[in-house]
This record gives structure tokens, sequence and C-alpha cells, in this order.
């Protein structure tokens, strides 16, 4: 259960006179999920046999552990201030590696019962929150695959006006537009493999429909960047709760790169392994795809994902599978150096409480960022408490 603190008593200190504080509400919230995890990471072509195996404490498997502020002052009319501030947390390696102040969230906005909400910050895209289906963890997540869906860098927009209509009998739909940043976030590969973050504008929209057992969602993102064409990419999803099980369809392109891509070859297996892979194919003549794994300018990918869920045993078991073409199987690109990317995964929640769950998770990983005999497997459990 989250705390809920009145700004008075959050604010006691600071309080000047005057002041109405009884309409304004702020709470505390977060979740702290961590855990033992195995990985394997193997890569086997004709001479080649190369090897990573890791294992040990993993943070942040089935949520990013976090900790974040929120709050909303009655304006009167339905007219409501909010704000959200969400801050990372590895409780594995404080402070983290990378982590900048409140780089998962942090935007002010109004909100409004008949004209919906509009909010300025650092905020998720229209692809993360249209993609509904049944999904998995680590290799068997589906923003492995699509460029728009899931929590990369690339679906958090810094400098970004969005716009969200109320809720219209199950329907809602997104509009967010960045003015773009002076550098800092991984938002892309560019075409000599290096990830760019000196970005232009971005626009992303989105509707999705949520009504009973059926959801719908869709989305279409576009990131321009410097020297080369803008990155796009878009997904439809369907999930649908048989009560028995809940089935989830996904379909999506991606072109000139992928946003946010949290599936490279590189950002899985890490710089050491991607330098052996490179070795190995330059000595059976194959093309070299790069320090970063290279993605082409006029990179074009289709992507599916299916989710099944089903309560079992009190906790819920979920098994899903992603497939991704691309052309980098082309002769001016990779050539037999690419492969179609997949994924096979399952895991187990089981909740001890409202708020505190177990669970444990396998994966199997073929031709991971589409490198051909680049295979993977991981297994895990952990525990998750929300606050």
């Amino acid at each position: 259960m989250k705390k809920t603190l009145l700004a008075a008593a959050l604010l006691a200190g600071f309080a000047t006179a005057g002041v109405a504080q009884a309409e304004t509400s702020v709470t505390l919230y977060g979740i702290l999920d961590t855990g033992y995890g195995y990985q394997n990471y193997k890569f086997d072509r004709a001479d080649a046999d190369i090897t990573s195996k890791s294992s040990g404490l993993r943070d942040g498997t089935f949520n990013g552990s976090r900790w974040g502020l929120k709050g909303a002052e009655d304006l009167g009319d339905g007219l409501r201030a909010i704000f959200q501030l969400e801050a990372s947390v590895n409780l594995g390696s404080q402070p983290g590696d990378g982590q900048r102040g409140f780089a998962r969230q942090s935007f002010v906005g109004l909100s409004s019962d008949n004209w919906g909400t509009f909010t300025m910050g650092r905020q998720y895209s229209a692809g993360t929150e249209t993609f509904l289906v049944p999904n998995g963890v680590n290799l068997g997540d589906a923003d492995k695959f699509f460029g728009s869906t899931g929590l990369g860098e690339g679906t958090r927009v810094e400098n970004s006006f969005k716009y969200v209509t109320p809720d219209l009998s199950g329907f809602k739909f997104i509009a967010m537009y960045g003015t773009g940043d002076d550098g800092g976030t991984t938002v892309g590969r560019n075409t000599d493999g290096s990830s760019f973050s000196d970005r232009g504008t971005r626009v992303s929209v989105g509707a999705l429909y949520a009504n009973g057992p059926i959801g719908v969602g869709a989305s279409y993102d576009r990131q321009s960047s410097s020297g080369n064409d803008a990155l796009t990419s878009w997904q439809i999803n369907g999930a649908y709760d048989f009560e028995v099980v809940k089935l989830g369809l996904a379909y999506g392109q991606d072109r000139h790169g992928k946003l946010g891509w949290n599936g490279s070859g590189k950002g899985i297996v890490g710089e050491d392994m991607v330098q052996a892979i490179n070795a190995a194919d330059a000595k059976l003549g194959l093309n070299a795809k790069g320090d970063d794994f290279a993605l082409s300018n006029d990179f074009k990918s289709n992507n599916y994902h299916v989710g099944l869920s089903a309560p079992v045993g009190g906790g819920t078991l979920y098994a899903g599978w992603n497939y991704s073409t691309s052309n980098q199987d082309d002769a001016d690109k990779w050539g037999d150096a690419a492969d179609n990317a997949s994924s096979y995964h399952v895991n187990y929640v089981y909740p001890l409480s409202k708020r505190t769950s177990l669970y444990t998770y396998a994966s199997y990983a073929k031709n991971i960022g589409y490198v051909k005999d680049l295979k993977g497997t991981e297994a895990g459990v952990g525990l998750n408490h929300k606050f």
C-alpha cells in the first residue's frame, strides 16, 4: 500500500502563513526488486566457440528498482496541478551505474476530469504506454525486439510536452512532442555502430482501448538525428482475457535503426565478447559488424510477439515468444553473419501479499541482435516489494 502524506505534514517545517495545504497531497512510493540470476552466452560458428558466463545478484529483473514522489493539488472545478519525480535505485551497487537525479521520470503539469492531462518534462513515450500485452523479462522481453516499447532509454523522452485525453468509454489518445536535447541519452545506433545522443525533435502518438477482457494499443514514433535518416517505429498489439488464459499478440516495424533498443548485441553480451565475435567473423571472411554491431541507415525490421498468461497455484504463469526479421543479411550489410532473432521465455510470479511477490524465470534467445549463431540462456529467482 502506497504511503500517502499530506503536504501539511511533509512541508511542516517550510510552510508559510496563509498557504492552503489541506487540498494538496504527496505520495511516496517505490519498488525494490532483486534476486539471483545466471546468464550464459555462446557464439558457435565453424571453428569459433566463444562463451561468456556470469551469475550472482541481479537487480531490477521484473521491475526496475526505484523510488519516487508524486503529488496533486486541487485547483477546483475538476482541475489539478500534478507532478512526478522518479529515481532509479540499484540495491547491489549504490548509487548505481550512470544514475542521475530523477532520471526515470520528472514532469509537472495540469490534469482535468473533462479535458485530460498535459505534462512537461522527461516522460514515457506513447509506445511504452500503449503496449498492453502479457510480456516477459530480460532476454524474453519484447523490448529486445521492438524499438518503441518497453522502458529503454529511447522510450523516455526529454524536454517533451505530452497530452493524454480523458477516458472516453475505454479509449485514450496520447500525443507527445520532444524538442530535442544536447546529449547524454542513447536513443539509437549510427551507421558506424556508435550510439547517438545528440538528438532532434521527437514525435510520439498512440491510442489504446481497454474495456473488460479486451485491450488494444497502437503507437507511432519518429526520432530525428543529425547525419542520419529519422528513426521510425510503430506497433499494434491486442490482448483478450479468457479468464482461464490471457492471450496477447503484437506486430511492429522499425526503420533506419531501433529507438532505445535494449536488444543490441553489445548491450547484452558486453564489449569483450563483441570483439571476439568480430575477430572470428573476420577469419571466416564475413562482413565486419563494427564494435557496436552497427545497424545500417536503411535498416528495416518486422517484429512479432505472442504472450500467454494464466493463473496457476495461486500465482501467474507466463510463456512468450518474440521474433524479428531484418535486412541485415543483405550482401551490402552483414551478409551471412546476420540472421533473424528470436526468444522463448517462461516465468512464474507468486504473491506473498498485495505488495510482495516471489518470482522465477528462464529464457532462451537465438541470433541475439541479429548476430547469427549468438545464443543466450538465463534463469533466476527473486523478490519484488512495492511500497
